[in-house]
């Protein structure tokens, strides 16, 4: 299932089919990743007073050059919060699957790092690990004969 999207009237804005039943919730798109995740916030989720926060980059001369999670990262709110720090919780992920998580659940304390969700398939993430057990086998052949051509040099 891919994830489905309709523009919205202002850069980073979509209309996201969440649940893929045809109907579609106005989100802000943080980024889209190389794997078809795609991070957004649900502007229902939003109060009055952090809509207009957000119009607000919206509307900078730099929207539509950056990605909203790049372009948040620059801007500091009027009351002193990094834009992306303060957002940053209410971010959603929709997987190219469907799925949707929120990556942040749970985490309380100090802004780190949410880290990479992996939403390959089990297919894809065998194929992966053979790739990288014949690379392993690879390597451990060729300093296995690198060695041997060493001992042969030598005596």
């Amino acid at each position: 299932m891919a994830v489905t999207m309709r523009p919205g009237n202002l850069p980073h804005i979509a209309w996201i089919d969440l649940k893929n039943n045809g109907v579609y919730t106005e989100c802000a798109v943080m980024k889209q990743d190389g794997l078809g995740n795609v991070y957004f916030i649900k502007l229902t989720s939003l109060d009055q007073i952090d809509r207009k926060r957000l119009a607000r980059i919206l509307t900078n001369r730099n929207a539509t050059h950056f990605e909203l999670w790049d372009l948040m990262s620059n801007i500091t709110l009027k009351n002193g919060v990094n834009a992306l720090q303060y957002f940053h919780q209410l971010v959603e992920v929709i997987t190219a699957t469907g799925q949707v998580m929120r990556p942040r659940e749970g985490v309380i304390g100090a802004p780190g790092s949410a880290g990479v969700i992996d939403t390959r398939t089990d297919a894809a993430k065998a194929m992966d690990d053979e790739r990288a057990a014949r690379a392993a086998r690879a390597a451990a052949q060729a300093a296995a004969e690198a060695a041997a051509k060493a001992y042969r040099d030598i005596g």
